[in-house]
């Protein structure tokens, strides 16, 4: 991402006029008029696209350019008609004032208004672990709009947070702060021997930021751990190495801590990997996965070390206080019905029979809630049917013809009131066909509610209301981190109305297509 003025340097029309000679550059004016044009074109596909959603869920994150300017990116999130998940970036604006829990939520409220996004649409607010965003989500909850919305934490932020609270016991601490200063002391001191040793090593060792990564912990174990020997020889080597570094290498005893501590994090890097997936409908897959982590993973052995032994033991703890079910940390009933209305996991075998029950009865309650506050909004089942093309994923099979006027009535005639009589079926009637249903599961659960939308409509209403609702609010990072759009020197140089519609249009039009 570079400022646009970068088509009138020298160097840029040189290199131009090598790979195309015959081209011409346009003008910075030219770029920018079209750079505006393509904003406002995709905006309004991007309006289209939400409007015609059921449930809207967001994410956000706060960054700082090499500028120190504050910008705030949200995205939002819900299910396409066709079943699809759809990630969309609604803005990149700078914060003219100190980012304060007040000014954020001023900014979401903003931007859910220009997007007019109704109150009944709006779900859930996926942040991290931050008393801001915490605060946040309880300030907008006070307005009218926002009062029904649910304030999520983000899975992967939370784990962090256990895996970070298991780290920080004696003696596991000492080794992951010894393998974090070796860390260091290559980056800043001897990276050159590293790079004449052996290039990849240090390639993959230099690019570490052990300062800013939120998982810098469990990946500079791995790390080191992959590349021990180079090291050791590197550190052992007097031409690169002085005495006094000798002792910055790990004893034998830390690098088994290490290699041990490794062995019980991998998998629950592995879980937060897996649900921080753009496309993934990870809420649901959240508490199964961490009661099989639990059971399958960080269940104590006979033969387990003292080191693996305590951070089992701690990592249990922590999840158990951060997951505790009807605590006031975490709403933990979201995620389980987010499970339910997932067939892999519905018949909810990580709950006792009381807790089941409950899950089963609040998921009806939420059925029927939606089911009514749908008929109440003005407009929807209009929107629903007018739905056209806004996105290709959205559009209709090319030989599936609208129905007439007289062909429906012909076909209420034929069909009596039997689809009227289904379509008020009771939703606790509806989970308990679900429930008994062994549909198979082939393409994950989006694909099949795709195919059985029609056999439990209320269930697949409350389906994309808690299908919308990411896991982690790693797709507003990703923004950045992903894409490699972290500002340098030279694109600290983009006005802040140009970063919104390069963000903007770099996300979208992956999304929509252009």
């Amino acid at each position: 991402m570079r400022p646009v003025n970068l088509i009138e340097g020298v160097g840029f029309k040189k290199m131009m006029k090598i790979l195309e000679p015959g081209y011409t550059v346009p003008k910075r004016e030219t770029v920018m008029h079209a750079l505006t044009a393509k904003y406002h074109n995709t905006k309004e596909k991007v309006l289209e696209a939400i409007q015609n959603s059921q449930a809207v869920s967001f994410t956000t994150d706060m960054w700082t350019s090499l500028r120190m300017e504050s910008y705030m990116t949200v995205t939002a999130h819900f299910i396409t008609k066709a079943w699809r998940l759809q990630c969309l970036v609604l803005e990149t604006k700078q914060m003219e004032e100190n980012p304060t829990t007040a000014n954020i939520a001023e900014r979401l409220g903003e931007v859910a208004d220009a997007y007019e996004i109704p109150g009944c649409k709006r779900v859930a607010l996926v942040h991290d672990n931050a008393a801001n965003m915490v605060l946040c989500a309880d300030i907008l909850r006070q307005e009218a709009e926002w009062a029904d919305v649910k304030g999520v934490r983000c899975t992967g932020h939370t784990l962090q947070l256990c895996i970070n609270a298991a780290l920080e016991q004696d003696p596991i601490s000492r080794t992951a702060a010894a393998a974090r200063h070796l860390v260091a002391h290559f980056k800043k001191e001897a990276r050159k021997g590293l790079k004449q040793k052996q290039q990849k090593v240090a390639e993959h060792l230099l690019s570490l930021d052990v300062s800013t990564l939120w998982n810098s912990s469990q990946t500079t174990i791995e790390c080191l751990l992959e590349h021990r020997w180079p090291v050791i020889d590197v550190l052992s080597d007097p031409n690169y190495t002085g005495k006094r570094e000798h002792s910055l290498d790990l004893t034998t005893a830390q690098w088994n801590k290490a290699e041990d501590i490794w062995n019980v994090l991998k998998p629950m890097v592995t879980l937060t990997e897996l649900l921080s997936e753009e496309d993934n409908t990870s809420l649901s897959a959240t508490l199964p996965m961490l009661a099989h982590l639990k059971r399958r993973h960080l269940a104590v052995a006979e033969d387990d070390s003292p080191t693996t032994k305590s951070l089992k033991t701690k990592l249990v703890q922590e999840i158990d206080r951060r997951w505790q079910l009807n605590d006031q940390i975490f709403d933990s009933s979201l995620y389980i019905q987010a499970a339910v209305v997932d067939p892999r996991f519905k018949l909810l075998s990580f709950l006792d029979d009381a807790k089941r029950d409950e899950a089963y009865v609040n998921l009806s309650q939420l059925a029927d809630s939606l089911s009514a506050s749908q008929l109440e909004e003005p407009g929807l089942h209009e929107r629903e049917r007018d739905n056209s093309t806004s996105t290709e994923e959205e559009e209709e099979p090319a030989q599936k013809k609208k129905k007439t006027d007289k062909e429906r009535e012909m076909e209420m005639l034929m069909c009596g009131d039997e689809e009227e009589k289904d379509d008020q079926r009771d939703s606790k009637e509806e989970i308990k066909d679900y429930l008994q249903d062994r549909t198979k599961v082939d393409d994950g659960p989006l694909a099949w509610w795709g195919k059985n939308e029609d056999r439990y409509p209320k269930l697949a209403r409350a389906a994309k209301y808690l299908f919308s609702i990411p896991a982690t609010s790693t797709p507003s990072e990703r923004i950045f981190s992903k894409a490699g759009l972290i500002f340098n020197k030279t694109r600290s140089c983009l006005l802040s109305e140009n970063v919104d519609k390069l963000v903007f249009l770099s996300h979208n039009l992956k999304r929509l297509g252009k």
